[in-house]
């Protein structure tokens, strides 16, 4: 967060003094609302309560999801293929696997957080667009227009990532439950597959 502020103090030279800095690329605006007054004392006792217990009880590796995420409004200067490099990255932590990444990675997203099968097949062919892109920003292949048209949508991604790690963050900090590191690591796919264990899993995430 960029703070700007100016008052007037004798420093010895007078006049008007500046302090923060502020560039115009990096970061967003934010309308502070009623629910977000609401809801960012508890995202800010959650992530206190992770920090300090060294996110034992958090699945992936949260930390760098976290880190990750931060990348895409921090990094300077500001491109969208840097910011969609970080959001998927992010996933990678949170949900990543050795095999079939693109597919496994969209599929477990999609089977998380989509409520109905249309907004599963949704997410799922978002996810391997936005992978797609992905690879081809790596690997310094040349963008055609439906990659550029990709990154042109890349608040879209940032809003699914944004979305997962809330929700990991607030299962993470929850004493008790069964779905800790192991589970993700071994029975995540299984469990999507299957309706009822989903909803479950999603009622455990608070996804409604």
């Amino acid at each position: 967060m960029w703070v700007q502020r100016a008052a007037h103090f004798n420093v010895g030279m007078s006049g008007l003094t500046s302090v923060g800095a502020s560039i115009s690329t990096l970061g967003d605006y934010f309308v502070w609302t009623v629910r977000l007054h609401k809801h960012t004392p508890i995202a800010y006792r959650e992530l206190t309560s992770i920090e300090n217990g060294g996110y034992g009880n958090a699945s992936g590796n949260l930390e760098v999801a976290l880190r990750s995420f931060a990348a895409t409004f921090d990094r300077y200067p500001t491109f969208q293929d840097s910011q969609l490099l970080d959001a998927i990255a992010a996933l990678e932590a949170l949900l990543g696997t050795g095999t079939e990444l693109s597919f496994r990675l969209g599929f477990r997203v999609a089977g998380l957080i989509g409520t109905t099968d249309k907004e599963r097949a949704k997410l799922l062919k978002q996810m391997r667009e936005f992978y797609a892109t992905r690879s081809r920003v790596v690997h310094g292949s040349r963008l055609n227009d439906r990659h550029r048209q990709c990154l042109q949508k890349f608040e879209q991604l940032q809003s699914i990532v944004r979305r997962l790690l809330r929700l990991f963050v607030s299962l993470a900090a929850q004493p008790g439950h069964r779905y800790a590191r192991a589970f993700f690591a071994e029975e995540l796919d299984a469990t999507l597959l299957d309706d009822e264990q989903r909803r479950e899993l999603q009622t455990a995430l608070r996804i409604n």
